[in-house]
């Protein structure tokens, strides 16, 4: 999602508002969550695909809270 979006920015800051410090930045990354899930998810569409997914961004080794919303498959092979 576009952080700059102004309709993402206002759900943020309403967020932010009525559910305190942080649920804004709890709604982005799950946005984006839900975007790198639904990547993984097209290159796999049955039990015998095969795919290659390479995830280059070290938050998904450093930050135990992103690495827990990818698929246990995923996270399993994570180094």
């Amino acid at each position: 999602p576009n952080p700059r979006d102004p309709e993402l920015r206002e759900k943020m800051a309403f967020l932010e508002h009525r559910a305190g410090a942080g649920a804004g930045a709890a709604l982005y990354e799950n946005l984006c969550m839900r975007a790198v899930n639904q990547s993984i998810g097209r290159s796999i569409r049955h039990r015998r695909d095969y795919a290659a997914t390479v995830l280059l961004d070290q938050r998904y080794v450093r930050q135990p809270r992103v690495a827990e919303q990818l698929p246990s498959f995923i996270r399993a092979r994570l180094d």
